[in-house]
This record gives C-alpha cells, structure tokens and sequence, in this order.
C-alpha cells in the first residue's frame, strides 16, 4: 500500500488539490449571494477534509521515503563494520606472523648452522602428528637426515625427499631416537618418541641425579644433531625397585602441534 502511494504520490495530491479548488472556487462566485454563501457553507467541511487528508497523506509518504532512507544507511553501516572487523583479523595476523617471522630471523643468524627456511605444508594423519611435510627439498639442499629446528628447538629429522619437498620424523614418533644430555648433569641418555606428546628418557642411569624441570640437550653423537640443541624438558622422573635405569618422561620444547615455520640444517657439502 505505502509503495503504491509513494509511487503515485503527485497524482494524488493533484486530485486532491483540484478537489480543493473547486470547493473555493464555488465559494468565489458570489460570496455575497445566498447561493454563494450556501455553497461556502457546503463545501467547507469538504475542503477542511481535503486538506486534512492531502496533508496526512503527504507526512504517510514522507516518513515511508525517511524510514526506507535510514533502514539503507544501517545496511551500508552494518556492511562498513563488517568489512572493517576483516581486516583488522588480517591485518592481527600478519603482526603475528611477522614477530614469528623475527624470531625465527634472529635464530637463523645467531645459529652456527647453515640453515633454510622452510614452511609446514602438511602433517600425518595420526594423533599426534607424527611426520610433517615441508616445501623445501633437494633442490634446496636439503637431504635425507638433515635437522629440523625452531627457536624453541628441535623438531626432528628429515627422512625422505623430492625435489621440491620433503617428509620430517618429529622427535615423538616412535621410530625415532636421539642421543642426549640431562644439561645440569651431564648424564647421557637416549631420547624415544612414543607416539603421544612426551618422550621417553632411556639409559637414564639409576645413580644419575636428575630431576623435573631438567633440561635435555643434544649430544652430537650419531652425527645427526649438533651438541647443544635443546631437546625438552624432563617432566618426572621414577625409581623402580630393582631396576638399573631410572624411568623418566620429557615434553619437547618445541610445540610439535602447531609448527608453521621451521629450519632444516643443511648438511656439509650443500649450498
């Protein structure tokens, strides 16, 4: 209804003026004569409800055209404010990618290591995320049993490769082992995946003093890993009756379960 009346708005009011009009022309004729005075007399409540009708017609379109006015600036506001919360999320991330970016600079340059850069574009469809894939590969420079490292620190090693990629073994899985040191002690042990988010610390010698808390580093036996790297940190350590070895867990320091960007340590002869 209201669409329609503001559509034909002007022919309406028209019709009503011209109503009007009559109605004073009439009372014009001969205002002095009965019949003119008759005819004012007759025409007046007419043209008091044509004009009481054209007027409320006219303010029933003007608000209609006002409201549908401020219904569309709500939408290009509702629009505006959704497009701004999208790129204050982009532009949030980018400042997160760009202080992880920093620090894994700053760990590039201070490491004695021959290191590129590589980033995490796919993972094992186990758990807990045995095996990665990186978009760097032979072509690279990088090969079979090169490390792979964070700031934070190891991560595992590299077990198979293409030209342009190549499959990392985390530190967890199980077929993995890695020569260590308990740091404040010095006792030598092996680090086992196990398939969860710890390690087991084996040849942990039962007179060896270690303790939670200890870290772990590696030992640069087995020609994979450089002395010194950090492994994790031991989270308990047991004593069983009877047994030569202390029983004891470490959590890795790197955070194996949202690795992005790492750092494969390329091995002597590569570029």
């Amino acid at each position: 209804m209201l669409g329609f009346l503001a559509r034909h708005r002007g022919l309406i009011v028209g019709a009503l003026l011209a109503l009007l009009a009559i109605g004073f022309l009439s009372a014009g004729v001969n205002e002095q004569s009965l019949a003119g005075r008759s005819a004012g007399r007759l025409t007046a409540p007419v043209q008091g409800l044509v004009s009481s009708i054209a007027e409320g017609l006219g303010g029933v379109v003007d608000n209609y055209v006002l409201l549908v006015g401020v219904s569309e600036e709500a939408g290009r506001l509702r629009r505006e404010v959704a497009e701004l919360k999208r790129e204050l999320l982009a532009a949030e991330e980018t400042a997160v990618e760009n202080r992880r970016l920093r620090n894994l600079l700053g760990f590039s340059e201070s490491n004695e290591l021959r290191l590129v850069p590589a980033r995490v574009v796919g993972r094992s469809a186990s758990a807990w995320f045995r095996t990665v894939v990186l978009d760097k590969g032979s072509e690279d420079g990088v090969a079979v049993d090169c490390p792979v490292l964070t700031p934070a620190g190891v991560v595992g090693r590299v077990y198979e490769t293409t030209a342009s990629a190549s499959r990392v073994l985390l530190i967890t899985d199980a077929s993995s082992a890695i020569d260590g040191v308990v740091q404040r002690t010095r006792a030598q042990v092996l680090v086992e995946g196990r398939l969860g988010p710890t390690c087991r610390i084996l040849y942990l010698a039962r007179g060896e003093e270690a303790a939670a808390g200890d870290r772990i580093v590696t030992s640069g036996l087995g020609g994979v890993f450089p002395k010194g790297l950090l492994l994790g940190d031991i989270q308990q350590v047991r004593v069983s009756r009877g047994e030569v070895f202390q029983s004891a867990e470490m959590s890795p320091s790197a955070d194996l379960s949202r690795l992005e960007e790492v750092f494969v340590g390329l091995r002597d002869g590569k570029p």
